[in-house]
């Protein structure tokens, strides 16, 4: 994969599996340190990511 910013093929994939289940993928790029998330093909914000943890903790 090449980062979105960059176009270097230097990135880092981490797959997670968040509490409730929904996979996600963390991508971080090592040449400009551009860094985003992805769930079922879609490119998501933190922003979700923490809610979707938040919501099942509570």
């Amino acid at each position: 994969m090449n980062c979105p910013t960059c176009s270097q093929p230097d990135v880092i994939e981490i797959e997670h599996v968040l509490p409730d289940g929904t996979q996600v993928y963390f991508f971080a790029c090592h040449n400009c340190e551009e860094k985003w998330w992805n769930r079922d093909g879609e490119d998501i914000d933190i922003s979700q990511v923490l809610e979707i943890v938040r919501q099942h903790r509570a």
